[in-house]
């Protein structure tokens, strides 16, 4: 445990002495400006661009950033992304501007001079301190050209007087010019005024006092700077710099002063790390160091519109501003990021470079050039006409090779030799363990070149292979692979000797792993795959992709990747969109796209080739041209500055609002004027980088925006209700800045105020009041009328109930009456069945007596007659069988079981015979048949029927049947 901590100490003691030795080698190597590779970012801007007149006198900038112009016209303001003029008819012919704060922005000119005032809603409001109007006997007004700041005091310089403006007391004391006062200036609080030909003063306390030495002096002072030891450095417009000491001004002896004497300065102002800004008239501007030594230069040749410069200004970003005689330009001269762009279509898209000595070679879309970088405006030179696409350069065993559209050539003495010709040499690739074997990638297969005689030649070209190989690397096991990106990965198993291909293995789309867009890359020496599904290791054991973690963690957050290179601790990368690299330390990344913004829009994407060409500069070919990054012990450092919001207005039909600008108080808004237009501004953030933000309105959406370019947010129809407007940057290295925070209430209309809502409220307290006493005087009526009504259902309902009892008693006794009327013919029919049989059974048995009866007449035979006899006899006994009375008495009751009763009460002297009788007449039976059942003759029936009519005293008109029948 102990050597671990021990080791773990070591370990960061050792990186801090590195990172120490590594600031002191670049601060000795690094603090001069490089334009060996190329010019820095250069913006020009035009009156026809700008649609102001961009005569431009003097420059300065507020802490915020934005940028102030002291033009012949106006007062311009620039914030990033626009420019706001503000003029006055009289007051604004100016000459010079300075930025005390934001109530205190100092103009001066023509007539007079004043300041400026930035109010709550962002606008500048001018106040005039003093102005002098034409007059006839004074037309000519004085030209305030200069304003300085010396302890607390704003002195304003004319040709006949300064001006010195107490802004505490708002006091003005005057000094006057013994003959004319050319200039003005100001060092380390100090102020000096050239009074021409007489000398040069310091301005103490209203007081001239002359610098001993400068005394009648016909030197026309261009800027005065305090050294160390209590000297000056002064820079003169046609003499160079001098040096005033002791009494004693002396020239300085810089190289520098004999070549700028000849362009005429203009305008001198102190840079970074004790330089100086050095602006010309006529050969644009330079950077020399404090010993007077040139560092860079920069002309019309870099980029700059015009090489006569008026003034020259540092920004907080160290960024240099020029007036010129044409406009205003901007130079990013400290930026990493360096430019040689084609602006002439001479050398055109740069798809590889390569750096020998002092000698750059670009490959192109145009052939092969070479520059040398140190002759900085130098213009990239053709080699050899016959070449066309130069796809890859690369120093191979001290040997420069060269893939082209042709094949391969060998690039000695800047000339081409031709080793093969083949169409199209992508990529070189040395075997990892055969040293003299070297595999180039072609348009179609790759071809094996084999060093003899210190000479690399061409050996053969794999048959078994004819892909594109624009994309190959050698894996730990000595296998080729292939990447294409349409298609997917090519595994090439090569023989002991690496002169042929023993298996060729395709992994396509159709692995889960795999998708369109696949390339390949080496990150600390792994062989890497990549596609849009992620970052990829191979494992050769199960011959399947497996996910990579580290490299997921490098890129983490990045999209679509088409290009990785490493470098040790820089991984480059692009994507569609973005081009930019990350830096590793330990096991933080932290990512840099910002220096690039400018070629966003014009990498190759896949074509990209990021190049190495000295230990700390890097070059990245573009479609017009070449960068040159250059990543050092400054790279992330970045002012943190948030968004400023220059404008808010709340537009409504018929007004527009133009809101003060207030972070700390709410502002309240009409609830008509609910479109919100925010006017935003960047103006502390280099115009190289891409300026973006992200925007958010709580209240209305709480998810922050996309990264965005724009000068403008809108959001329409507000609804009422609290809102807070947050904007946020992110810096070089992708991290957000401190948030700015805007609050504002969108009111609700007066039908839904307050007051409104207490009127509402009485209202409807007292409607409800009123409602519910209506309600309960109407309930109580309702409560009345519904017990009437209740009462009366209930009647009718027992009447109901009644009548419905009534119907169901009768059904039942319908149906009551209905099943005795069926048992009842269900008896009749027993009855009738049963008389019909004894009839039909009596009737045989009568027939078959008068048949034996016959019979026996005819036998001759008397022993047989006795015999007939018995037999008759039996069937007489039969006939007279008391059991078939029984058994019809028996149906006859079920059937009318009162009859018999009725009878004998109506008539009791009746004997049994006409009780049958009676019986039988009731069934509705002929006398024959009545005959057949009593075994009777026929008129023994009627006679017995005549004898019942007597003893039922019946009249010869009531039939006997019938009243026996109601009986």
């Amino acid at each position: 445990m102990e050597n671990n901590i021990l080791f773990k100490h070591f370990k960061r003691t050792k990186l801090f002495l590195l990172s120490i030795l590594f600031l002191f080698f670049f601060k000795n190597t690094h603090s001069q400006i490089n334009d060996q590779f190329g010019n820095p970012f250069i913006k020009n801007f035009s009156k026809k661009q700008v649609k102001i007149d961009l005569r431009t006198f003097d420059i300065s900038q507020n802490k915020n950033g934005e940028m102030y112009f002291a033009t012949s016209g106006s007062l311009l303001e620039f914030d990033g992304f626009r420019w706001v003029n503000y003029s006055l008819k009289e007051e604004t012919d100016l000459r010079s501007v300075l930025y005390a704060d934001d109530q205190h922005i100092y103009t001066s000119g023509h007539g007079g001079f004043g300041y400026w005032s930035k109010n709550k809603k962002g606008i500048l409001d001018y106040s005039s301190l003093f102005f002098k109007h034409p007059s006839k006997t004074a037309p000519l007004l004085p030209v305030f050209s200069n304003i300085v700041a010396v302890d607390g005091k704003i002195l304003f310089q004319s040709f006949q007087q300064i001006h010195s403006y107490n802004p505490l007391t708002k006091k003005i004391n005057i000094i006057t010019a013994t003959k004319g006062f050319s200039a003005l200036f100001s060092s380390n609080n100090r102020a000096f005024v050239q009074d021409v030909s007489i000398g040069l003063f310091e301005i103490i306390n209203s007081e001239q006092r002359i610098i001993k030495g400068t005394e009648d002096t016909s030197l026309d002072i261009i800027e005065v700077f305090e050294e160390d030891k209590k000297g000056l450095l002064i820079a003169t417009k046609n003499n160079g710099f001098w040096h005033a000491k002791d009494g004693i001004l002396r020239k300085k002896e810089w190289k520098i002063n004999k070549e700028v004497e000849n362009y005429i300065i203009t305008d001198v102002k102190k840079y970074t790390e004790g330089n100086f800004i050095v602006g010309t008239l006529r050969n644009g501007f330079y950077i020399i160091s404090k010993d007077g030594k040139k560092v860079a230069h920069f002309n019309k040749n870099n980029g700059i519109e015009n090489n006569a410069i008026r003034n020259v200004f540092k920004d907080n970003n160290n960024n240099i501003w020029l007036a010129t005689e044409s406009g205003i330009s901007y130079a990013e001269v400290k930026s990493e990021t360096k430019y040689l762009l084609d602006t002439k279509s001479n050398f055109g898209t740069v798809y590889t470079s390569f750096l020998n000595d002092s000698i750059l070679y670009l490959g192109t879309n145009q052939g092969l050039f070479y520059k040398n970088i140190n002759k900085a405006n130098s213009e990239p030179k053709l080699i050899d006409q016959s070449a066309e696409q130069i796809w890859e350069i690369d120093k191979i065993d001290n040997q420069i090779l060269v893939g082209s559209n042709k094949g391969i050539s060998l690039l000695e003495n800047n000339s081409l030799k031709t080793i093969h010709v083949e169409g199209g040499g992508w990529v070189f690739k040395t075997h990892p363990k055969i040293n003299n074997l070297l595999y180039v990638g072609f348009y179609s297969g790759i071809a094996v070149f084999q060093k003899k005689n210190k000479q690399w030649k061409f050996l053969k070209k794999f048959d078994d292979f004819g892909e594109s190989s624009r994309f190959i690397e050698f894996d730990q096991y000595g296998q080729i692979w292939v990447a294409h990106p349409s298609k997917g990965y090519y595994r090439l198993r090569l023989s002991q000797n690496g002169l042929t291909i023993n298996e060729v293995e395709f992994y396509g789309v159709e692995n889960s792993n795999i998708e369109a867009y696949a390339y390949i890359c080496k990150i600390d020496g792994n062989l890497v795959f990549y596609n849009p599904k992620g970052f990829f290791y191979y494992d050769a054991i199960d011959n399947s992709f497996s996910k990579a973690k580290y490299p997921s963690e490098i890129f983490k957050g990045l999209k679509n990747i088409n290009y990785v290179y490493q470098n040790e601790n820089v991984f480059w990368y692009a994507t569609a969109n973005f081009l930019g690299y990350i830096l590793r330390d330990g096991n933080d990344f932290q990512k840099y796209q910002e220096p690039f913004f400018t070629v966003w829009d014009k990498h190759l994407k896949d074509f990209n080739k990021v190049e190495k060409i000295n230990n700390a500069n890097y070059a990245i070919g573009i479609d017009n041209g070449i960068v040159f990054h250059s990543i050092s012990a400054k790279t992330g450092a970045s002012l943190k500055n948030a968004p400023t919001v220059k404008l808010m207005e709340f537009i409504s039909s018929t007004d527009t609002i133009n809101a003060p600008i207030d972070i700390n108080n709410e502002l309240k808004v009409p609830h008509n004027n609910n479109f919100l237009k925010i006017k935003v501004a960047l103006p502390n953030v280099p115009l190289s980088n891409s300026r973006q933000y992200q925007y958010r309105l709580n209240g209305l959406d709480n998810e922050w925006s996309s990264w965005v370019f724009e000068p403008e947010i809108k959001f329409p129809g507000l609804t009422s209700g609290s809102y807070v407007l947050e904007l946020r940057t992110k810096r070089e290295v992708d991290s957000e800045f401190k948030m700015v925070e805007i609050p504002f209430y969108m009111e609700y209309p007066w039908y839904i105020n307050n007051t409104a809502k207490t009127i509402y409220l009485v209202s409807f307290l007292l409607f409800f009041i009123g409602y519910r006493t209506y309600l309960k005087k109407k309930n109580e009526k309702y409560v009345i009328r519904l017990k009437q009504l209740e009462k009366q259902k209930r009647v009718r309902q027992k009447e109901r109930f009644e009548l419905q009892k009534m119907a169901a008693d009768k059904e039942l006794f319908i149906l009551k009456e209905e099943n005795l009327n069926l048992e009842i013919k269900k008896k009749n029919s027993a009855l009738a069945s049963s008389t019909l049989n004894n009839i039909k059974k009596n009737e045989l048995l009568t027939d078959l007596i008068n048949d034996l009866k016959k019979i026996d007449k005819e036998i001759v035979n008397s022993a047989l007659h006795y015999s007939l006899k018995k037999v008759i006899k039996k069937i007489n006994n039969q006939l007279i069988d008391k059991e078939d009375w029984l058994s019809f008495q028996l149906h006859f009751r079920n059937s009318h079981s009162q009859f018999f009763q009725n009878l004998r009460e109506a008539h009791p002297d009746l004997s049994s015979n006409e009780i049958k009788l009676c019986a039988y007449l009731k069934l509705n039976l002929s006398s024959k048949e009545i005959a057949s059942l009593m075994n009777v003759a026929i008129r023994s029936i009627e006679q017995s029927r005549y004898r019942l009519r007597k003893k039922f005293n019946l009249g010869k008109d009531v039939n006997l049947v019938n009243y026996i029948q109601k009986i």
